[in-house]
């Protein structure tokens, strides 16, 4: 089971003091350690603190996105320094496949209530890293490669479809107490990502990279992926 790391409750933190504690929590990580942040809103403008004063330093994963209730895992980097578009979503997609593990886990073992809270975790992070790529790193692919009818892109919109559907069987299942649907369904959904993810981490990512161009312009490209 993937262990939870423990969080940090920002809405009884003073607010004068309120990023320099998070900062400082974040500053105490050993490399590769994470905390969850909890807020009453949308905590977009620390990210863009972090993006300047930490900037390579983390990764900020949205686990619970309001509207009254905001939850973030912010987790010190193993390494430091500019990202590329691949490493960046690579490692997404592994903090994804960890998530759904545990589903899968708690599903088998009817604990319905806990694998229907970690499987919104894994939706919620889901969802944003498909509309991250069909609304920035699809559109920036094809301006910069010309690639567009018939070219990668189009293969992967085509297969979020099928992954937006996996993923409301999942739900479903889970809503009805139905463990096994939901094994059932999020083994179907772990071979169709399985296959997905393979695509797009040889060939979208690095040709993404690629066509960048230079490290400033990959940086920058997976600053906007991840300020989504």
């Amino acid at each position: 089971m993937t262990a939870q790391p423990k969080e940090l409750d920002a809405r009884i933190i003073p607010p004068p003091s309120r990023h320099q504690e998070i900062f400082r929590t974040f500053d105490a990580l050993a490399p590769g350690d994470a905390f969850i942040l909890v807020n009453d809103h949308d905590p977009k403008p620390l990210l863009y603190q972090f993006q300047a004063e930490r900037p390579g330093r983390f990764e900020w994963s949205v686990l619970e996105a309001g509207p009254e209730r905001f939850r973030i895992e912010i987790r010190r980097r193993t390494a430091e320094g500019p990202r590329t578009v691949t490493d960046y979503l690579e490692a997404d997609h592994r903090r994804l496949d960890a998530i759904a593990a545990d589903v899968d886990r708690l599903s088998g073992e009817g604990a319905l209530a806990e694998a229907g809270g970690r499987f919104a975790e894994f939706a919620c992070g889901l969802d944003r890293h498909i509309v991250a790529e069909e609304q920035i790193l699809f559109p920036a692919f094809e301006r910069m490669t010309g690639m567009t009818m018939g070219g990668p892109t189009a293969v992967m919109r085509s297969e979020h479809v099928e992954i937006r559907g996996l993923m409301a069987r999942i739900a479903g299942a889970i809503h009805v107490g139905d463990g096994a649907g939901a094994q059932g369904a999020l083994q179907q959904l772990g071979q169709v990502l399985g296959m997905h993810n393979v695509k797009e981490e040889q060939i979208l990512y690095p040709m993404t990279d690629q066509a960048a161009g230079g490290e400033r312009e990959r940086d920058d490209l997976v600053k906007r992926l991840q300020a989504l």
